[in-house]
């Protein structure tokens, strides 16, 4: 998968969640979602609306009221739910999930297999700003998900990155994701 559809998939907080969920078994309705993931309705109905866009997910017909309809994955979300639940199940802390809903962490932690000099990410990531991209490896980083190497052997310094520890294992798992989007 190309980094456009991975920041396009991640650019709702909880999309990956509410795949997640579904894949789970939880109904397919905003409501239930919505409380299952701990989030707010209009948060939870913004995601579902980005999920149907992407046509992961489509209107169950004949199930549910008109204005509280019921949805369910199409074959492309089902491969991308199942991914989301192993994701999921690679997170434990509550502080990790709030950093991977980020618009920015998954994509970023994906363009890290090996050293990568800021300018790079900043190509790789286009349309991130500088801000954005700052505060994210920062984040990264603070976790120890991202090592920040400093050389100092150059003019000015060269500043690199490299996903480690749980970071590289959440880099892999990206790797995984279905090429259907």
């Amino acid at each position: 998968m190309d980094n456009q559809s991975l920041v396009n998939l991640c650019s709702r907080s909880w999309a990956l969640t509410a795949l997640s969920l579904i894949a789970s078994g939880t109904s397919a309705r905003v409501s239930p979602l919505a409380a299952a993931a701990g989030c707010g309705r209009t948060a939870m109905s913004a995601s579902v609306v980005h999920l149907l866009e992407m046509r992961l997910l489509e209107r169950n017909p004949g199930f549910g009221h008109p204005m509280r309809p019921e949805f369910r994955l199409t074959p492309a979300g089902t491969a991308v739910a199942a991914w989301a639940a192993e994701l999921n199940n690679l997170i434990d802390l509550e502080q990790d999930r709030s950093i991977i809903r980020s618009k920015w962490s998954l994509p970023l932690l994906s363009c890290l297999p090996r050293e990568t000099r800021y300018a790079e990410l900043r190509r790789a990531l286009s349309p991130v700003t500088d801000r954005a991209l700052s505060l994210c490896l920062g984040q990264l980083t603070s976790r120890n998900w991202v090592s920040r190497m400093v050389s100092a052997d150059t003019s000015p310094p060269a500043v690199s990155y490299r996903a480690v520890n749980h970071g590289l294992t959440l880099h892999h798992q990206l790797q995984r994701l279905p090429d259907v989007i």
